[in-house]
């Protein structure tokens, strides 16, 4: 018999394990480590023993169904699989089930998830269940970099974040972004969280200030698996300092750093909307690796 029930602190070495099965089957990049799985469940915001359910049978984990609140701009996004040698059997229903009951509860207008296109079976069954295709991602990456030249204008400088620098990073990324599709303001107080975990370093978030403001900034993240693979989280410019040249040069700057540490790959996610961002990133050397489809269903009260 399954039974569906919510995470405990002593399930995170066996719900570690399910992804990296998961994945191995599925081959999403999802594969994870327990230290970093301890840290992306312990971040402000987030309720493991209220918000990931798990499907149970006789003691092992075989499914589980995560959700991510962002509420501030009413949704929650969902995230969820079933072992491959569980599917078929209704644990997928089941778990999805619990995780719209719960973001119904918590007051969600909509509920959002991200699915790799090649996914056809998780893509039918959630098509099924009411959600529609709103947006498409692309996974682009750089695995040739030819070393283009980094140069910053003058009167601008290039420099690495510093403890106490979370405020204004915060206020540029919140900036930089506010109005873009699925944009989910962030706080000072994640920024530090998620600048003290274990794949980020404080000197992979490169800016570029001007009079000691910050107008642009490329955060870096090494992958929790493979060591030789890192990502360009997020980048994003000042809207009112687009236009010259600032968004090539703190990409370029992002992408040196990864490859001084012997970066092998670099990974990125852009909105296929954004066609500027595209058209950079593509400039640098990135190429299209893949595309997530985000699907959605809006709640009833």
């Amino acid at each position: 018999m399954v039974i569906i029930r919510n995470f405990r602190p002593a399930d995170l070495a066996s719900y570690v394990r399910l992804m990296a099965e998961i994945d191995e089957a599925d081959r999403l990049g999802k594969a994870t480590s327990v230290e970093h799985t301890r840290e992306r469940l312990g971040q402000p915001g987030y309720y493991p023993g209220e918000d990931l359910f798990l499907a149970e049978m006789d003691g092992l984990l075989v499914g589980y169904a995560e959700i991510v609140r962002e509420l501030e701009i009413g949704r929650v996004i969902i995230d969820g699989a079933v072992h491959p040698a569980h599917r078929g059997r209704g644990l997928g229903g089941r778990l999805l089930g619990a995780a719209v009951d719960q973001s119904r509860k918590l007051g969600a207008d909509v509920v959002q998830i991200p699915i790799a296109q090649g996914m056809t079976a998780s893509r039918s069954f959630i098509e099924n269940k009411g959600f529609v295709p709103v947006r498409r991602h692309w996974q682009m990456s750089l695995t040739r970099y030819g070393g283009a030249a980094l140069q910053v204008a003058r009167g601008f400088e290039l420099c690495h974040f510093v403890p106490g620098d979370e405020e204004g990073l915060c206020a540029l990324q919140n900036l930089a972004f506010a109005g873009s599709w699925g944009f989910h303001p962030n706080t000072a107080v994640e920024i530090r969280y998620l600048v003290n975990t274990s794949c980020c370093h404080p000197e992979g978030i490169l800016l570029i200030t001007e009079n000691r403001r910050m107008i642009a900034y490329c955060w870096t993240m090494d992958d929790p698996v493979e060591k030789e693979k890192g990502y360009i989280r997020m980048m994003g410019v000042d809207p009112d300092c687009r236009g010259r040249g600032l968004g090539r040069a703190i990409l370029l700057a992002g992408i040196e750093f990864l490859m001084v540490r012997g970066m092998g790959e670099i990974e990125l996610s852009v909105d296929s909307r954004n066609t500027a961002a595209k058209r950079l990133y593509e400039s640098a050397g990135f190429k299209r690796k893949g595309t997530t489809l985000w699907y959605q269903r809006k709640l009833s009260p």
